[in-house]
């Protein structure tokens, strides 16, 4: 009894500060959401760029096939659609797989792990580890002269923002996540479930198709495959794998060139290989909250041309904000680090330990008569053969 109330003190320990960062930081995605739309639309400059007109839509599909669309939409209107986008992926991320007060309710009374079973409480701890990794990745490289250079900029902050922050995130998305990993998924599920999919009527199928690249744990749920939620990494097959690699790796070197130079290939594919993996387990709105995190609400509120220019407040908020995302980020980091060293260990440890060879049998002991030499029964005190009384004899391996 003693032992277990240690346990829970030592987790609660862990459980509580965790939870008031990650809820705090929460708060403030969500105040970010209502804070770009009041710069967008009450503010002089803001108002400005709200009034212009987009004359092209730019569509991105498979990694490769980049085009334009040539529309006429205000840039105001798009904004608001935009910001409603991350509202919707932001309601799927609070009720993904299990809710996000359910969550935070149950904390204290199950594994440290089960924190991760909602998408929102996760996202603040893998954001603050992704933010906090790729400042070291920067600085190392910084320093050994591999530069990674500034972020882009279009027209003033406004346009900046539309563009970089709200208008891309998205797109990028798609291209590289929803419409690459999640048509292969379409193809490949259905191949690996196709004894589930026999069975099916062409509505259930169509359904399920559609359903793969917005959720595709679910869908491995209604196919019969193995999912991350149950399984975690071992959810996840080769061919998976493949095609998250890739489209990291694309996904870096897409972001190397002006005015980003070859030091953002490293960091920007390290990014896209977590939001690949966030799209495998938590669905379409996990890596596109991921992509908003560093694109949308770090300019916002970090860039001295926006928030922080026309609302003051922000200013000790954003210094929370960023201390709370260090904090975790470095604590999540070395966890990893640790965690990741003692599974290695252990594997290894695993594989150079000899294998069990079972016992040899004990080596016979022969007892025989000293006068006729006949060999004896180990429980007899005369000879048999020739009636001799003899002391007992042992004699080494034969």
């Amino acid at each position: 009894m003693a032992e277990n109330e240690e346990i829970k003190f030592l987790r609660s320990l862990l459980v509580v500060p965790l939870t008031i960062f990650v809820l705090f930081l929460v708060s403030s995605y969500f105040l970010s959401l209502p804070l770009g739309v009041a710069l967008f639309f009450f503010t002089p400059s803001g108002l400005d760029v709200s009034r212009l007109y987009l004359l092209k839509l730019p569509v991105e599909l498979f990694m490769v096939v980049d085009f334009y669309v040539p529309v006429t939409i205000n840039v105001g209107l798009a904004f608001l659609f935009l910001s409603g986008v991350y509202a919707l992926c932001f309601v799927g991320a609070w009720m993904s797989r299990e809710s996000l007060h359910n969550v935070v309710r149950k904390s204290f009374s199950r594994p440290f792990t089960k924190l991760l079973n909602n998408n929102l409480f996760a996202m603040p701890i893998i954001t603050s580890m992704l933010f906090t990794a790729v400042i070291a990745i920067s600085y190392f490289q910084e320093s050994h002269g591999i530069p990674t250079g500034p972020a882009p900029e279009w027209g003033n902050p406004f346009e900046t923002f539309f563009i970089g922050g709200a208008l891309l995130t998205l797109v990028e998305e798609i291209g590289f996540r929803i419409s690459t990993i999640g048509v292969f998924l379409i193809v490949y599920l259905f191949l690996v479930g196709k004894k589930s999919v026999e069975s099916w009527s062409a509505g259930q199928a169509l359904k399920v198709a559609f359903l793969i690249p917005l959720y595709p744990d679910k869908a491995k749920k209604a196919l019969s495959v193995k999912t991350v939620s149950e399984f975690g990494i071992r959810g996840i097959s080769l061919g998976e794998w493949i095609v998250v690699i890739i489209t990291s790796l694309v996904f870096g070197w897409a972001h190397v060139g002006h005015p980003w130079g070859l030091g953002k290939f490293t960091t920007a594919t390290l990014v896209g290989l977590a939001f690949g993996l966030a799209y495998l387990l938590y669905g379409a709105q996990g890596p596109i909250l991921l992509h908003w995190f560093f694109n949308y609400y770090w300019m916002l509120l970090f860039s001295e041309d926006l928030a922080l220019k026309f609302y003051p407040i922000v200013y000790p908020i954003s210094f929370l904000i960023l201390f709370a995302t260090l904090i975790l980020g470095v604590v999540g980091c070395s966890m990893f680090t640790v965690l990741l060293g003692v599974r290695l260990y252990r594997r290894r440890k695993r594989d150079v330990a000899p294998p069990d060879v079972p016992p040899s049998p004990p080596t016979p002991i022969i007892r025989f008569c000293r006068q006729c030499g006949r060999v004896l029964s180990e429980d007899v005190k005369f000879c048999p053969y020739c009636g001799k009384a003899f002391e007992e004899e042992r004699k080494g391996e034969t």
